[in-house]
């Protein structure tokens, strides 16, 4: 972290935050094009603290248009948006981790989406408007940082059915905090195994199986990851202690036994996600997972067995400029047979 009279490395703080985060990495590169052509400097001459400091958002999007208009390097809307994400993190993690100040530019990079002077709201109006860009802006799955955040945030609503009682002496279920429970056992389902909201409603209790630590679903046995069977176990012997069950067995209910609903908002899911990671798209953290599965190397027949997503679903999972798909695919060619005789 700078501190005051440090000399100001720019070029080492962008080094360090796409080391961070590599998948970012030609993004925060192309922005300081753009940020080179208007200095005229060196990025690392410490005096550049100073345009930092008077950035606004009016040269974050003019950096966007350069780079989509002049450069022509972002050509579809998706990767455009991406661009806009990358930057709007890059100058929080220099909010962060130095003594840049700029009050004005972080907090609208802060700012809901919804908000007249919002970065992204700027951001997204071009991007949707503009005649050179190709394609529609696709939700995008989120990124190991926020599947992180999620999954902590999980575990710790998870770790304790002490915590699902407003008296735990008399055994009266906190219904607030049962549905937490519930949607972080759901959101890491998601995130595993990529199970959409619509299948993830309908999973049944004897799908579980807590003496092999395993689920079933259509026909395929899928071991639980450890810490996530006890978390499975706990809440299904507090679903029996408590007498909190339906008819048809299904295993995401509410405190008084009722199944989650056709829509998201039932499951309490979106609100929770807000806080989190900054949006309410369940299909975001549902294509984290299916994206996973695509790198471990398992067909799209078997991802749509497992989680009830369409072709469409799954294409959209796939990252065009994610160095880590590129790999794996190489790493797959090689075993087609004959690959070695073509």
């Amino acid at each position: 972290m700078t501190r005051e009279g440090d000399q100001m490395d720019y070029l080492k703080i962008a080094e360090e935050f796409s080391g961070k985060y590599p998948d970012y990495k030609n993004d925060v590169w192309n922005f300081n094009q753009y940020l080179e052509k208007q200095w005229k400097n060196s990025l690392s001459d410490e005096n550049i603290r100073f345009l930092l400091q008077g950035l606004n958002v009016d040269f974050l999007l003019d950096s966007l248009i350069f780079n989509v208009e002049e450069r022509k390097i972002y050509k579809r809307k998706n990767a455009a948006k991406k661009y806009a994400t990358v930057i709007g993190i890059f100058f929080d993690y220099i909010r962060k981790n130095t003594d840049i100040q700029n009050p004005t530019l972080f907090q609208a990079i802060s700012f809901n989406r919804l908000r007249e002077n919002a970065y992204m709201k700027r951001m997204m109006a071009y991007i949707n408007g503009c005649d050179k860009l190709q394609g529609v802006v696709e939700l995008e799955g989120i990124g190991r940082s926020e599947a992180e955040k999620v999954l902590s945030w999980s575990d710790n609503q998870l770790e304790d059915e002490g915590k699902w009682y407003c008296d735990i002496e008399m055994k009266i279920v906190d219904e607030i905090a049962f549905r937490k429970a519930m949607a972080a056992l759901g959101m890491k389902m998601m995130l595993i195994y990529g199970f959409t909201y619509r299948d993830l409603r309908k999973f049944k209790m004897d799908q579980y199986d807590s003496v092999r630590n395993t689920i079933k679903i259509n026909e395929l046995e899928l071991r639980l990851p450890i810490n996530m069977g006890v978390q499975m176990k706990r809440l299904k012997d507090f679903l029996r202690k408590n007498n909190i069950k339906n008819e048809q067995g299904f295993l995401f209910v509410n405190a008084q036994g009722e199944e989650w609903g056709e829509t998201t908002s039932t499951s309490g899911i979106p609100d929770l996600l807000s806080p989190l990671i900054g949006s309410t798209s369940v299909t975001s953290i549902v294509k984290y997972g299916i994206r996973q599965l695509l790198k471990a190397g398992l067909s799209d027949s078997i991802i749509k067995q497992i989680t009830g997503a369409s072709d469409t679903l799954i294409k959209g999972c796939i990252a065009h400029d994610d160095e880590d798909i590129e790999r794996i695919v190489n790493n797959k060619l090689v075993q087609v047979e004959l690959y070695y005789q073509f």
